[in-house]
């Protein structure tokens, strides 16, 4: 199972979370369940806003990251 939190737009996976995910500081009221990879998968390659994307630490083959922020 997958928790999006709906902040960040950031895609957590359940069944390996790790420290840096800090996913017990998410509210409640802005988490989203997602129950399938098909559907994490769908939401990552989706080229409409919100932009979804994977937890760098527990997702990462999701995770995009934008070089042009260390410039």
């Amino acid at each position: 199972m997958y928790l999006v939190d709906l902040r960040t737009n950031t895609i957590h996976d359940l069944g390996c979370p790790r420290y840096e995910c800090h996913i017990q500081k998410i509210p409640k009221d802005q988490t989203k369940k997602v129950y399938t990879l098909e559907t994490v998968k769908r939401m990552c390659d989706m080229n409409t806003q919100p932009r979804y994307q994977g937890c760098q630490w527990c997702l990462p083959e999701f995770y995009l990251f934008d070089m042009s922020k260390i410039y």
